[in-house]
């Protein structure tokens, strides 16, 4: 089943600059900021209980997800101010296509002694 990319809902412009609402209605327990470089990768994992909010605050991403238990594949780009959840069960790796800043929201915060995430590299080069 493809992803569905998440816009903000909400956005003002004014000479004060922007205010833009990304999300709402997801509880987060874990909340993740930061700068990759072009052709850094991220993830090659899973989580078995966490779902992931990934948003690109600045810059360009291919996201390629496999579902280690069905099977299901897909592959898609996202730009500046897009997001998509990542679901449990649900392996993914991020390439950057740009120098990008992104946030992430995750439902479970991150424990050291049980951190619920699983190695699953993707296969390809995305």
């Amino acid at each position: 089943m493809p992803h569905e990319i998440v816009l903000p809902g909400f956005e003002r412009r004014d000479e004060r600059g922007v205010f833009r609402e990304v999300l709402n209605g997801f509880t987060a327990r874990t909340v993740l900021c930061g700068r990759m470089n072009a052709g850094a990768v991220m993830g090659n994992h899973y989580h078995r209980k966490t779902r992931v909010f990934f948003y690109l605050l600045r810059g360009e991403a291919r996201i390629e997800t496999l579902h280690v238990e069905t099977g299901a594949r897909d592959a898609f780009t996202l730009s500046e101010n897009q997001g998509v959840f990542l679901e449990p069960g649900e392996s993914h790796a991020i390439r950057y296509a740009a120098e990008s800043e992104f946030f992430m929201l995750k439902s479970l915060a991150y424990d050291p002694a049980d951190p619920d995430t699983y190695a699953h590299p993707m296969g390809s080069d995305l």
